[in-house]
């Protein structure tokens, strides 16, 4: 791809998301899109919302979520500060979003830069500054959630909002890998999740991040929140509804879904 057909991927993704009139998978006009055109695509759409960066979110690091979606492998996407949902409100617009749904995930709050390559959990932990319980809403901006991995890579990883918890010490939550979360909608539990869900650990899900970008010189900011991956599979986010995730010692989460 050239520039120009990155540069208008990425308006019709933007003008799908600032619509909500969708579109088909960019691969069925492009066949031949590959992941280092789509991360340009993203890195253009990012441009085009003119928000600031907070972090990442990682896609795909869990077996149910990655069955779910019949995509084989992880990806990112650029969490921004407009998606960042309200703490003391915790609600999310349904109207501003297309066909959303929500997943319960560990995040970490990373407090030194990290670069490089070669990382591992041992060398990411030392970076680590909190761990908080967190939601994803994802929504894509095609007709429907196929699609190819670059695809999602294009649409940011199908990112929409997200919120986070209290943040705790990493030392006072214990093994992350161990951590469990009941997952709960209008009074019953639909779901149940461990932190090793996230590509074994959500300390090794972030190893893989940094060692991806470092593999392309680019960093982890301190300050960046990181969204490990969902460890449930995900659920339609419906009018009035609210989702509750129990993280255990790390505490529990609130979501709530209006309008629309």
């Amino acid at each position: 791809m050239n520039s120009l057909q990155i540069e208008s991927c990425a308006a019709a993704l933007r003008d799908a998301e600032r619509t909500r009139k969708t579109i088909n998978p960019l691969s069925a006009s492009y066949p031949t899109l590959t992941e280092e055109h789509a991360y340009a695509i993203q890195a253009q759409t990012l441009k085009l919302r003119n928000e600031r960066a907070v972090g990442y979110k990682l896609g795909y690091t869990s077996e149910a979520m990655r069955a779910q979606m019949n995509i084989d492998h992880p990806n990112y996407g650029i969490l921004t500060n407009s998606a960042r949902v309200d703490q003391v409100d915790a609600s999310v617009d349904l109207g501003a979003l297309i066909h959303p749904l929500v997943e319960p995930e560990i995040a970490l709050l990373v407090g030194r830069r990290i670069e490089g390559t070669g990382h591992d959990r041992n060398s990411v932990w030392s970076h680590v500054d909190a761990v908080m319980p967190a939601f994803e809403v994802v929504d894509t901006r095609y007709h429907e959630y196929k699609f190819k991995i670059t695809d999602n890579i294009s649409d940011n990883s199908s990112n929409a909002r997200y919120l986070t918890g209290t943040p705790r010490s990493l030392s006072s939550v214990g093994d992350l890998r161990l951590l469990g979360v009941l997952l709960w909608t209008e009074g019953r539990c639909i779901d149940q999740g461990i932190g090793a869900n996230a590509l074994g650990d959500p300390l090794l899900a972030l190893a893989w991040l940094a060692n991806f970008l470092g593999e392309r010189d680019h960093v982890i900011a301190a300050g960046s929140v990181i969204l490990t991956g969902g460890l449930t599979r995900a659920y339609p986010a419906t009018k009035n509804q609210t989702y509750v995730a129990e993280f255990g010692e790390l505490g529990a989460i609130r979501i709530h879904f209006k309008g629309k």
